[in-house]
């Protein structure tokens, strides 16, 4: 009997091993939330891309407005220099309006 209580002061109490029930819980949720917080990352990204275009898309509108407005204006100084004739003048008129016409539509509906 004394031998039995020294092999059991010996080992000390010892501890059940149980499985974690919630292991599996655990490791979904972090699956979970780790994967919505990369497609929030993803979807804001693709936002800002977005805005960078629409921005870079409205900048090259108002630099071509420029540009035709210029060549409008080139084209009055020529005539009035007597450097075109009135036919091609037209057309080259009739031919930048309709261009800055588009333009302008364009930046209107951005």
């Amino acid at each position: 009997m004394t031998l039995l209580l020294l092999f059991l002061q010996d080992q000390g109490t010892r501890t059940a091993d149980v499985p974690n029930a919630m292991g599996a819980h655990t490791w979904f949720i972090i699956l979970a939330v780790g994967s919505f917080l990369l497609w929030s990352v993803s979807y804001s990204l693709q936002l800002h891309k977005e805005a960078l275009a629409r921005k870079k898309g409205r900048e090259e509108l108002v630099r071509r407005k420029e540009q035709l407005l210029d060549q409008i204006a080139d084209l009055e100084t020529r005539k009035e220099s007597g450097a075109i004739g009135e036919k091609k003048y037209k057309q080259d008129l009739k031919d930048l309006k309709f261009h800055l016409a588009k333009v302008l539509e364009k930046l209107g509906s951005k």
